[in-house]
């Protein structure tokens, strides 16, 4: 009963519960207002439908009405934040919290020397104007890799337009003799099962190596997801295999919804 409410109260674009005001398409499929208004969204996620200026007042009173008697705001509540949340619910939603504060990914991950300290809207803006980030959700690349020395990289990825965001890291371990990557969600780890990508070296046409993986979310430790392999995994004799003649790894790769996913395999 608790995975049906979860699926009629989450919106199709933010993929969390939705918030006044609730707009319908023509169809009837429901959003947030204010994840249409911010994503430009011009067509319904989910039949391509127009999208008109109904509200769904029935559905408003619904998602008010789920018990709250136990339940209390966000710390993050004054940054915009607007769960209400259990009490055993309560630590690792701050810890996830997208209107929570953020150190510079680079510092925490790849030790740069960096004392950014901003909110979820401005990451973006930060990697571009100081990191000089040009990394997308979908890409086809050379890489550089040096097999000589530890090297850790970390970069955001604007998925949509800035309808979400994601971490992609990538550490060369040479006590290891390994080469990791992983893509990870920014945000609560329930919208970040909703994702997942895929990554692929290639040698032409034919010798390929392929990882499909479902992303964690961002309070996941990358050394945590590369110990376990739950994440792409290369040794370095592999990854010599696939240099290019110019010496460097061909890579493609890209992040999906899975709800995409499920549909192309029905």
């Amino acid at each position: 009963m608790a995975n049906q409410l979860d699926k009629v109260i989450m919106c199709p674009i933010c993929l969390d519960t939705m918030t006044k005001p609730i707009l319908q398409c023509e169809t009837g499929h429901s959003m947030c207002g204010d994840c249409i208004t911010s994503n430009s969204v011009k067509s319904c996620p989910q039949c391509r439908g127009p999208i008109s200026k109904t509200r769904n007042y029935q559905l408003e009173q619904i998602i008010e009405n789920i018990p709250k008697s136990l339940r209390g705001p966000c710390f993050f509540a004054d940054k915009g934040c607007k769960y209400l949340l259990l009490p055993t619910e309560k630590a690792d939603h701050e810890a996830e919290c997208k209107n929570r504060k953020f150190l510079c990914e680079g510092r925490k991950f790849a030790k740069w020397k960096c004392e950014w300290f901003g909110s979820y809207t401005e990451l973006e803006k930060h990697f571009k104007q100081v990191h000089r980030n040009n990394m997308e959700y979908k890409m086809q690349m050379d890489l550089s890799v040096d097999l000589k020395k530890d090297h850790r990289d970390v970069q955001i990825i604007s998925f949509f337009n800035g309808a979400q965001y994601f971490w992609y890291k990538f550490m060369v371990d040479v006590a290891q003799e390994k080469v990791f990557w992983v893509f990870q969600f920014i945000g609560p780890k329930k919208q970040a099962k909703n994702y997942y990508y895929e990554f692929e070296v290639s040698d032409g046409p034919i010798r390929k190596f392929k990882v499909t993986e479902i992303c964690d979310n961002d309070v996941a430790r990358a050394e945590s997801l590369f110990k376990e392999e739950r994440c792409v995994a290369l040794s370095f004799t592999t990854v010599r295999s696939y240099l290019n003649e110019k010496g460097k790894l061909p890579i493609k790769f890209r992040i999906m919804t899975a709800k995409k996913h499920n549909e192309a395999s029905k």
